[in-house]
């Protein structure tokens, strides 16, 4: 466990935040990877089963994302007023919730598997392979879960580090074993689709091994083993308010995506596959602000929690500089070397054509996603979560579907008109967010009180 409301802000930002930046880096990387296995091994309709499930899978896990991040902001605030018994209810209730809804989750989805491919309108020859993957998917949904509420509640409690050295083991297994398993290599049974999901739920079920063993015997507080399971409503309440917020945003940004996705696929695949090689590349630009964003809601929940909410701003100022830099620093090649990285995945000159008309004017978000990023760590820092999710509705449903649906439709911009409302909206979510940063609305909201 590490205080991050002692010494050099800028220090203890980079400190804790370059192994979560790393991290996600990698998972993104190598969840490239990890389709590459499946298209290249077992073939097209393979991947397209996966890509067809992806969707639905993310709505279904969208409550338990948002309690694992409702988690690290009360793990963050009760360790940042040196609370361990309000600490040790927060970490036994928060563990207790996610395993009852990984369970009921993975209950409603093997029953209802077939209405929810059908509802989804999955096509007949792919829909096999969809359902086998995802129930061994969410058959293991609870290991999945259980690395995430770990990795939170160690961020929270400001151990970056730990998190990721796991994530490192549990991502080369994965690797290793998807290509192992799909193909039946050294005598293993070839299991084709079924492989890459088991591959992934063997190797977070292992991690998950290994996390409870080093934590149990780093911290007696972190032992699962000897904790007393009594349930307590208000801590219990208190996630929910936090972290179902989280959750309806997250459902406003799948929505979003598809409308856009909707809205692209009237121009045809060689727009659609310049899109798709733009959104793929673009997440690595994304990332590091999201990161920085992370560590600044548990740095955040930290000093709230310490009483030193004056060092706040420094925190903010600092995570933005950082994400700014990182922007310019893929800004650049994604405009100079547009064609060259387009190459890479299609030989149309269509395609790259699409994707440089893209870049050009989406590269521009990446920007304003710095600058969103670290002020709304602030804000869910705090557990100010509910205005976050307005925020989302607004600059995501209305601006960003709004304006791109009257470019497309009203003027001669076809495809552009997309990439401009996309890039409009996401100035507009930045300075809303700003707007109530400033504001300081977010002060005293959802403070985490002893008396829970």
């Amino acid at each position: 466990m590490n205080n991050l409301t002692e010494g050099n802000i800028l220090q203890t930002l980079l400190k804790y935040s370059y192994p979560i930046i790393i991290g996600d880096m990698l998972q993104a990387m190598f969840s490239v990877i990890d389709a590459l296995w499946v298209g290249r091994l077992i073939g097209s309709n393979a991947l397209a089963a996966i890509s067809a499930v992806g969707p639905i899978m993310f709505l279904m896990v969208t409550l338990v994302i948002g309690v694992s991040i409702a988690t690290v902001i009360m793990v963050g605030q009760a360790y940042g007023k040196g609370d361990t018994a309000l600490l040790d209810k927060i970490l036994v209730n928060s563990y207790m919730t996610v395993f009852v809804m990984c369970l009921l989750i993975t209950a409603f989805s093997i029953i209802f598997i077939d209405p929810l491919l059908q509802f989804i309108n999955t096509p007949a020859d792919i829909r096999k392979d969809a359902r086998t993957f995802i129930v061994i998917i969410f058959s293991g949904l609870i290991f999945i879960f259980s690395f995430d509420w770990f990795s939170g509640v160690l961020r929270g409690l400001g151990d970056s580090k730990t998190p990721f050295i796991l994530q490192v083991i549990m991502l080369i297994l994965n690797v290793m074993l998807a290509p192992l398993l799909i193909t039946g290599t050294f005598g293993l049974p070839r299991l084709g689709i079924a492989g890459s999901a088991l591959a992934t739920v063997i190797s977070q079920f292992i991690t998950v091994i290994i996390a409870f063993i080093y934590l149990a015997k780093k911290n007696v507080m972190l032992n699962v083993l000897k904790w007393k399971f009594k349930p307590d409503l208000a801590v219990i309440k208190k996630m929910f308010m936090i972290g179902v917020p989280v959750s309806v945003q997250l459902v406003i940004n799948a929505v979003s995506a598809v409308i856009i996705v909707g809205f692209v696929n009237k121009f045809g695949s060689d727009v659609i596959a310049g899109y798709g090689i733009g959104m793929r590349i673009d997440q690595f630009s994304f990332l590091p602000a999201m990161s920085l964003g992370s560590a600044v809601s548990a740095m955040t929940a930290q000093h709230i929690g310490s009483g030193k909410k004056d060092m706040i701003p420094e925190i903010m100022k600092n995570a933005m500089l950082i994400s700014l830099g990182f922007a310019a620093v893929f800004y650049i090649p994604v405009n100079i070397f547009s064609d060259q990285i387009a190459g890479i995945f299609s030989g149309r000159v269509q395609v790259w054509d699409a994707v440089r008309m893209y870049w050009h004017i989406d590269s521009l978000t990446y920007f304003a996603f710095a600058m969103m990023f670290a002020f709304q760590g602030v804000i869910r820092g705090a557990g100010d979560t509910v205005p976050l999710t307005i925020f989302a509705f607004v600059s995501l449903i209305i601006f960003r579907t709004g304006i791109a649906w009257v470019l497309i439709e009203k003027t001669q911009l076809k495809e552009v008109g997309i990439w401009i409302g996309m890039t409009i909206s996401v100035y507009i979510g930045a300075g809303i967010s700003y707007w109530y940063y400033k504001a300081s609305k977010w002060n005293d909201k959802t403070l985490i009180k002893s008396d829970l």
